[in-house]
Order: structure tokens, then C-alpha cells, then sequence
């Protein structure tokens, strides 16, 4: 479980606040709100990649302090950029990551995931002879390659079409049934929100306004903007 309390960070004007919030393990999450909202600043505490921030911060119930280093907490982040490396082949990408960084060695598993996001034909071919879609199913096979604890999103499928957009959230949904990660994701994609199960989180002005289900933030929307939103999306 990844938990916060009081957590304070500023960015100049902006301020994030979060008294408590608690992601626990297979759980499914996301966060809705305005552009500049907080969604990805919140993210990036919760992945660990931002650490300058007042108050406390547990994985699986071991202090920010006491934490191994960031390739060993079993959580990966996945955002627009995609961060690939242009030096390696398709293959090598998930390669190094099931190899835990220490070869390149071609393995069955490296190819299934491959298959998974449907890129096994292009295996041999390096980054620069991907088109944007491809780019984007390969950082998703990467990332769930890794077999990740807690799966993070930063809207990332933003760069991509709706359609793709849906199969690669119906890749992820059918990898988390198997491994059983938790997933956070910031979107302003409207699918997945109304899953049984899903827990919406929305953001103002860098402060949590509402939390719960699709069916009670539906029933009982707290803010004009978050009735808006929920009219937009139904």
C-alpha cells in the first residue's frame, strides 16, 4: 500500500495539499480534473519520482527514508514521452528489462510480450522506424514487462487515437487480471471511470474535492465543475 499524510508541495504559485490518501495493492484509480489541477504532480509523489515535498510518504509500509532505490520498489511510470531508448531494438527494450538490466539476451518471454502489444513483427526494428502508436505499445510492453506492483499513467494515450487508445487499455486491463497491479492513471480518456470497482479521484486547484465510484460522485456531484463532468461522460 502506498500511503500519504499531510503532504504539502509548492511550484511557485501552485500548491499541492493531500492530508491522507491511501492506493492500496489491485486497486484501480483515477484522476480526473482541470488542466493544472494537480493530477500529474500528485502522480509523481505517489510513484516516488518526486520527493521535495513536506510530510509522510510509505511503500508497503517502509518510510521514503528507508526505501530502496526506485528500480527496486516494483512500481513503473508511464507517460507521454514514452522515454525509449533509441540505441536499442525493439526487442532489446523489453530484453533489458527482463534481464534486470544486466544483458540484451533474447528470451521467449521477451517475444510474448511483444506479441501481447502486437509488435512481435517488428522486433528487430529500432525506435526511429516506429510510428507514434507503435512507440506507444512498446512503452506499455516495457512497463508491464517489468511486472510492476503499482502500474502509473500519465495520460498516455494522449498522443494516440481513441481506437488505440482502447485496445491498449484493454491490454492493460486483461495483464492486470494476471498480475495483479495496481493502476493509477491521469486521463482525460472517458472509459474506465464506470468500472465496478474503479475509484475516481478528482482534483482542484492542487487539493483532493471528491473520491468514490462512478455510481456516488454520479448521485452526488460536489462542485459545478465535477457536475459538468459528470454530464459530459455519461
Amino acid at each position: 500500500m502506498i500511503e500519504l499524510k499531510n503532504i504539502r508541495l509548492r511550484r511557485e504559485k501552485f500548491l499541492l495539499r493531500v492530508d491522507k490518501l491511501e492506493i492500496k495493492e489491485g486497486q484501480k484509480i483515477f484522476l480526473v480534473g482541470a488542466s493544472g489541477a494537480g493530477k500529474t504532480t500528485l502522480l509523481e509523489i505517489l510513484a516516488g519520482l518526486e520527493e521535495n515535498f513536506e510530510g509522510e510518504y510509505r511503500l508497503d509500509n517502509i518510510s521514503k527514508e528507508k526505501l530502496p532505490p526506485l528500480n527496486q520498489r516494483g512500481i513503473m511510470f508511464l507517460s507521454q514521452e514514452f522515454g525509449l531508448w533509441e540505441h536499442l531494438s525493439v526487442i532489446e527494450h523489453i530484453a533489458f528489462v527482463l534481464n534486470k538490466g544486466e544483458s540484451l539476451e533474447t528470451t521467449k518471454e521477451a517475444k510474448e510480450f511483444l506479441e501481447i502489444v502486437g509488435l512481435l513483427d517488428k522486433k528487430d526494428s529500432k525506435i526511429t522506424q516506429l510510428s507514434t502508436g507503435q512507440r506507444q505499445r512498446l512503452a506499455l510492453a516495457r512497463a508491464l514487462s517489468a511486472k510492476p506492483k503499482y502500474l502509473f499513467l500519465d495520460e498516455p494515450f494522449s498522443n494516440v487515437d481513441i481506437v488505440l487508445a482502447y485496445e491498449l487499455i484493454d491490454i492493460i486491463n486483461k495483464r492486470k487480471e494476471i498480475d495483479k497491479f495496481a493502476l493509477i492513471q491521469s486521463t482525460h480518456h472517458p472509459f474506465g471511470f464506470k468500472d465496478r470497482g474503479s475509484r475516481i479521484i478528482i482534483l482542484s486547484d492542487g487539493e483532493i474535492i471528491q473520491q468514490g465510484e462512478w455510481s456516488e460522485i454520479q448521485k452526488n456531484p460536489k462542485n459545478k465543475w465535477i457536475k459538468r463532468w459528470v454530464e459530459l461522460v455519461s
